[in-house]
């Protein structure tokens, strides 16, 4: 991780107690194809995210739900893939939260755009499930 990356993951977790925070994950280990297709189609979707990495995925400390995928955005970030990218993750059932990578995230920030985590569990997306199908 670079330093900061390391300095944005302390934010996170100073902003989200109730939650572990994860970096550097594998999509693989979050997400599978739907069971029923045949075996060429279920490759050419899981080869669609199973090399990707997400930056930090927040889990909830009680229940081992993924409450999120952060994002942290570096100039090298393409926003049109970014998008494709978070239709994907959402297509499996996540919310990803994008950081802008630079000077502009504050503790303010993070604790702003996490603030749906604290919702009441009916609005918050929380949903037990092991790897999300697509």
């Amino acid at each position: 991780m670079t330093e900061r990356e390391r300095h944005v993951i302390g934010m996170i977790e100073a902003a989200v107690p109730a939650c572990r925070v994860h970096a550097q994950v594998s999509m693989g280990a979050l997400m599978n194809a739907k069971r029923g297709l045949d075996r060429k189609r279920r490759t050419a979707i899981r080869n669609r995210f199973d090399r990707k990495i997400v930056d930090y995925v927040i889990e909830h400390r009680e229940t081992g739900d993924v409450v999120a995928l952060v994002e942290l955005d570096d100039r090298t970030h393409n926003a049109s893939k970014d998008e494709a990218r978070d239709r994907l993750t959402a297509d499996a059932g996540y919310t990803t939260i994008r950081l802008p990578a630079g000077k502009g995230v504050t503790h303010e920030l993070v604790r702003e755009r996490l603030a749906f985590i604290f919702a009441p569990a009916d609005q918050s997306g929380i949903a037990r499930q092991e790897a999300r199908q697509l």
